[in-house]
């Protein structure tokens, strides 16, 4: 069955508001308009003592555009990151310019899941990872 109709259908059977469906029919409009393939993001997540101190999700093409507006950039990891980048065969330190970084980007995206980090100190957490 199609998405629209199964949204009409919960309309009719009342399970969601009208403007519930608004909201969906919009979410599939727009994502019939994004390009082949799913987003990549880089996402960086911290924990301490159980409690989510910090969720951040950057998409990968922001970085990319960030790094080509910034022009020469400095890229600094965490050694575990470095060594965990190095067993995929990217020496991250040896990035010269902007194609080089997207070529190392695009990369770790058909790799994703990757997990550049995970460290675990006692009560804090820190994960780094492209998904």
């Amino acid at each position: 069955m199609d998405e629209k109709i199964k949204i009409l259908k919960m309309v009719e059977d009342g399970k969601i508001t009208s403007e519930d469906a608004s909201k969906l029919l919009e979410a599939i409009e727009s994502k019939s308009h994004e390009p082949e393939g799913k987003t990549k993001w880089l996402k960086v997540k911290i924990i301490e003592d159980g409690i989510q101190k910090l969720n951040v999700k950057i998409p990968l093409n922001v970085i990319r555009i960030a790094a080509k507006v910034g022009g020469k950039f400095c890229i600094n990891l965490p050694d575990e990151a470095k060594e965990k980048l190095n067993e995929k065969g990217i020496n991250i330190e040896s990035i010269k310019d902007i194609e080089q970084f997207n070529k190392i980007l695009s990369e770790l995206e058909k790799e994703t899941p990757f997990e550049l980090v995970n460290i675990d100190d006692g009560g804090k957490k820190v994960f780094v990872y492209i998904e």
